[in-house]
This record gives structure tokens, C-alpha cells and sequence, in this order.
């Protein structure tokens, strides 16, 4: 690449050595002593001329490779173009350009803003409330109109931010500009660290997020020195290449002291840094959002009773509270179909699917806004577990049986087992099993309680026996008469005895027996030869 020395001997000889016909036909600035004017930086040199009408130009050339391409800045230079932005001045890149030492480089040309950068602009004007106000109100009506065309800047800086005499905003220096023809392109181009995401640097591929992190911190510095401007001189702003925060601060930002500055000037501000970290909590650019629209996502709810429901049976509630005027619409899971609803509403249903719900936010100048709840549902865990036996003596088996359907794991008494299964148990004294079982809502238990009987212990045994009265005393008073009677033959048969009946005993379960028997006896043998001896006398 050619130096800058060497670039500059080219420009004094702009009738040979300057090849863009436009800038050749111009008038190049120089100060009082005649030299050129050259503003340089970190890849190029630029010097300001100006043409017939009166308009002025920049006239680039790189000092450093910076990997352009000619693809590259034909494309940015008709992005810009086509959109006809104000605050995105004319650019032309011009392939051969220039002519230094006999080669001839690219050069690109830019319409020249007469201003001071944004920096400068906020020191001179810190006593003025309402400028620094409206200024933050500029800058951010530039950042929606990129986002809606879906541009970037890729450097945002106070340098490349310019303010003219009628206090309009201007963004210059499109090396890393970005359009949606550039997209999977490498990003080269890293910009100040104090002004970028700390992934950027390990950013590969441009997109049009590059400047989100930037206009945060752009944004939050104006209104923050607005409402308190001794915090330029805390900071020392003016002799500094950065606003407020410097990179140290995104390693630990809750600790850094211009955060705790900030935070003490009231809500709006700790919403703001509320982005903040957020966004610091990304590895990754890509992951963010335009920082207005987090403030907006903070102000919606989106909320759900559960995250986590029963199949077909537990009731959700979704609750959703949007305040402010917006078009709102909710989607169910893949359905086509979206519902319209109001700004404030409940909505109650069962789901028999896993299903996610996103309210879509459309505001009043365009921006989108979505919100998602996924609700994941899971069939509950039905235990099943029994015992054939509830009340038993010491020892004796006992077979408990167990079935858990749905269930993640299953313990049996703090040991982890198969959800179904068999065991035999021999308690010995009232045993408790607890089977546990783990499902997408917790732990649940059931439990069986095994009981112990006593066993009967018979120390004696008192038994009542008849009292059997065996005598038999017989007198019979006989007159004496010669005549023959009859006397009825009288027998007596057999006599029983039996043990009452003890009703005790047998409800106990007892069957008591008498060894040996009592014998059965007769007394007709005996009374048969009483009364034959009597006839016979």
C-alpha cells in the first residue's frame, strides 16, 4: 500500500496523478501556509475539496490494506444511493482513482459534512438540557430508520457521527457499512472496543446487527450527561477517544462506577442499563436486539400459570398485559390461524401437546415485537402398590407388588428400582414400605403399612367336670299276701353324661378333649336281680 507521504505528493499533482475525474476538477483545502489539508486515520487519508457549485467532497485513499474490494464498496455505494437517506452522505467508490509512485490504487469520494463529531457537540452544548434531549431523540430516529431497511453502519463511533451548524446528524465512513446484499461477508472491520459488544471481536460474518451494542451506549451516554453533565468531567470525556463507558467497564458491569452513576439517576436509566447487561450476557452479536425494543419487551408481560401441565386435564391460564397502543395477535403452537386480542386479557385452556405461544406486538411506527411461552406437557405418574397380606405373626412372608406408569425413576424404600416388580418381606415387627416414584412434576409416594400380630400364649387351663353320682339307694315295702304279682318289668337303658357346653372356649379357637373318655354304664343287669330275689322270698 502506499504511504501516506507518497499519497499526498500525488494529490499536489492532482492534473496527472488524481485519476477520479471529479475530484480532479476540484479545489483541494489548504491552511494559511498553502499546504494541503489531509485528515488521517487508522486505514485511510482524506482530503476535503470542493467543486464549481459550491459543494464539497472528500477525497479518500487507504494507507493500509483494510481487504476492500471493488464487489464490495460498488455495493455499498448503491445501497446508499438508492436509499437516499439524509444522514448518509453521497459515495462513490472509483476503482482507478488515484496514481502513486506509478500504481494505480482505489479511492472512494464522499460528500463533505461540515460539522463537528458528536462528542464535541455534547461538551459544547453539556448545559443545555433540551439540545443534548433532542440529540438523543436524532440519533435515535437514525437507528429505527436503519433497522427498518435493515443497514448498519458497522463503526458506530463519535468520530463517524457527525452534527452540522443546524444541529442535523450525519453518519460517515462506510468501510464496514452493512446492506442485506453483504450478508455472510467477513467482518474485517472490529471498531473502537469502547464502543463495541466485547463478541465482536470474535465476530465472523457481517449482518445488521453490528451496530446494536453501539447505539446503547451512544444512546445512554447523551441522555445520562443531559441529566447530569459534571459527568463529563469525572470521566474526562472531552480528552478521551470514548463517551462514558470504557471497555474495562463490560467485564464487570454492575461493579464499574459509571454504572452506579447512571443507576442513581432513576428508573429510565436502570431500565436502560437493565439492556445493557443483557446484552453483555450474549457470546454472541447475533443474539441481540435493537435496544428499544428491549425496553419495549420490558414493559410487555407475557406470562403463563404454568410452564409445565397434565395432559388434557390441568387448566392454563396465559395473561398478557401490553401498555401501550399496538396491534396484538396470538399464535397457537403451528396453527395458520392467529387470534386478534386486546391489550389486556386472560385466556384459559388444556393442552393434549406440548405447544409454545407467541403474542406478536406490532406498535405504531412499524416495530414487531414477540413474546413465547412454551408450555411442555407430560402425562402425570400413576403408582399402583399392594400387599397380599396387611396383618401377620413375626417372620411370616409377606409379597408386596408394585406397577408406576409415567414416572422418570421409582424407589422402593430409598433404593432405586424397575418401575414394576415383585419382592417377598419377613417382617419381624410393623413395617412401613414407602414406594417413590419421580415424575415431570415432582415426587410422590404411596405407602403400606404392614401390621404384626400377637402371638397367644395359654399358661393353664381350668377345665369344670360333672360331679356324677353313681350310688343308688332303693326301698320297697312288701306285704306279705300268698297271690302271685306282676311287677312291670322296668329296664333302664343306657345313661349319658356329657361336658357342658364352653362357649368361651370355642370362640377362643379351642377344641378341648377329655382323655380318657368317660365309659358309658347300665344298671339294668342289677335291678333285674334285686326284684327276682324279692318274688322269690
Amino acid at each position: 500500500m502506499p504511504t501516506i507521504p507518497s499519497i499526498r505528493t500525488s494529490v499536489e499533482n492532482q492534473s496527472v496523478l488524481v485519476l477520479d475525474k471529479h475530484a480532479q476538477n476540484g479545489v483541494f483545502r489548504r491552511d494559511a501556509r498553502g499546504r494541503l489539508i489531509a485528515y488521517t486515520g487508522g486505514f485511510s487519508v482524506v482530503f476535503p475539496y470542493e467543486v464549481a457549485n459550491g459543494e464539497k467532497w472528500a477525497f479518500r485513499c487507504w494507507h493500509v490494506d483494510a481487504n476492500n474490494s471493488k464487489r464490495r464498496y460498488e455495493i455499498i455505494s448503491d445501497a446508499i444511493q438508492q436509499t437516499q437517506l439524509d444522514f448518509l452522505c453521497g459515495f462513490e467508490y472509483i476503482e482507478n482513482g488515484i496514481n502513486v509512485d506509478g500504481r494505480i490504487y482505489p479511492t472512494t469520494r464522499m460528500r463533505w459534512i461540515d460539522g463537528i463529531t458528536i462528542k464535541d457537540y455534547i461538551c459544547q452544548n453539556r448545559e443545555s438540557k433540551q439540545l443534548l434531549k433532542e440529540l438523543a431523540d436524532k440519533f435515535l430516529a437514525i437507528t429505527r430508520c436503519m433497522h427498518s431497511l435493515s443497514l448498519a453502519h458497522g463503526d458506530l463511533q463519535h468520530g463517524n457521527i457527525l452534527v452540522d451548524k443546524d444541529h442535523r446528524l450525519y453518519l460517515v465512513d462506510y468501510d464496514s457499512f452493512y446492506c442485506p446484499e453483504l450478508q455472510g461477508e467477513a467482518d474485517n472491520v472490529t471498531g473502537l472496543p469502547d464502543y463495541q459488544h466485547p463478541a465482536r471481536i470474535s465476530n465472523k460474518s457481517v449482518s445488521k446487527k453490528l451496530d446494536y451494542f453501539s447505539e446503547l451506549i451512544i444512546y445512554l451516554s447523551i441522555l445520562a450527561i443531559a441529566k447530569n453533565p459534571s459527568l463529563i468531567d469525572k470521566y474526562k470525556v472531552a480528552d478521551a477517544d470514548r463517551l462514558l463507558f470504557a471497555k474495562e467497564d463490560f467485564a464487570d458491569i454492575k461493579n464499574a462506577p459509571i454504572y452506579k452513576d447512571i443507576y442513581s439517576l432513576g428508573n429510565h436509566f436502570q431500565d436502560i442499563l437493565a439492556v445493557l447487561e443483557e446484552y453483555l450476557g450474549y457470546r454472541s452479536i447475533d443474539d441481540l436486539i435493537p435496544f428499544e425494543s428491549c425496553l419495549l419487551h420490558q414493559k410487555v408481560s407475557f406470562t403463563a400459570s404454568t410452564t409445565k401441565a397434565v395432559r388434557n386435564t390441568q387448566s392454563i391460564e396465559l395473561v398478557w398485559d401490553v401498555p401501550f397502543d399496538a396491534e396484538i395477535t396470538l399464535r397457537k403452537g403451528r396453527e395458520t390461524e392467529v387470534q386478534q386480542c386486546e391489550k389486556h386479557r386472560k385466556f384459559t385452556t388444556t393442552l393434549s401437546e406440548s405447544t409454545t405461544f407467541e403474542l406478536s406486538i406490532k406498535t405504531s411506527d412499524g416495530q414487531v415485537i414477540k413474546r413465547g411461552i412454551a408450555i411442555a406437557v407430560f402425562d402425570e405418574c400413576e403408582i399402583e402398590f399392594t400387599a397380599d397380606k396387611y396383618y401377620v405373626f413375626p417372620t411370616i412372608p409377606v409379597k408386596i407388588s408394585w406397577k408406576v406408569k409415567n414416572a422418570k425413576k421409582v424407589w422402593l424404600d430409598d433404593e432405586e428400582i424397575q418401575p414394576s416388580g415383585t419382592r417377598i418381606i419377613e417382617p419381624k415387627k410393623a413395617t412401613i414400605c414407602v414406594l417413590t416414584a419421580e415424575d415431570e412434576f415432582g415426587k410422590k409416594e404411596k405407602r403400606i403399612e404392614i401390621g404384626i400380630l400377637p402371638i397367644p400364649q395359654v399358661k393353664s387351663l381350668l377345665v369344670p367336670t360333672p360331679n356324677i353320682v353313681n350310688n343308688l339307694s332303693l326301698s320297697i315295702k312288701q306285704p306279705r299276701y300268698n297271690a302271685n304279682v306282676s311287677f312291670p318289668n322296668i329296664t333302664i337303658g343306657m345313661v349319658r353324661t356329657e361336658i357342658p357346653k364352653v362357649p368361651s372356649l370355642k370362640e377362643m379357637g379351642l377344641n378341648v378333649e377329655l382323655s380318657p373318655p368317660l365309659s358309658r354304664f347300665s344298671i339294668k343287669r342289677s335291678i333285674q336281680k334285686i326284684f327276682n330275689h324279692i318274688i322269690k322270698k
